[in-house]
């Protein structure tokens, strides 16, 4: 009999413990008279934009991008308006008639 009287009195000190720990844990009357203090606005200045660093895109690459008609640039016949092909070539240092190379892509800064 001593087992089934402890079972109830510990489900009511159980219950006890809990109205009491939330009677804690609420205020017991509501402050309305607080109010929440309002940050001060403050002027933030935007930081001045970096322009990169400047860079010339050459090369025939580039410049079939840039065309209309990018056939014209190994057009033998095509007008002087397209260019005439010196621009894109690499010349050798030593003999400045004779040309080294084409430019495919390059970069100028």
């Amino acid at each position: 009999m001593n087992g089934m009287l402890l079972r109830p009195v510990f489900i009511f000190l159980a219950v006890v413990a809990l109205l009491a720990a939330s009677s804690f844990a609420q205020q017991a009357s509501s402050d309305a008279s607080f109010v929440a203090p309002k940050p001060k606005k403050t002027k933030i200045e935007p930081n001045p934009i970096e322009n990169p660093a400047s860079y010339d895109i050459t090369g025939v690459v580039a410049e079939a991008f840039k065309m209309k008609h990018p056939l014209q640039l190994v057009n033998p016949l095509a007008p002087r308006k397209y260019g005439d092909g010196h621009d894109n070539v690499t010349w050798d240092p030593d003999n400045p008639e004779k040309p080294k190379g084409i430019i495919l892509f390059g970069l100028q800064w």
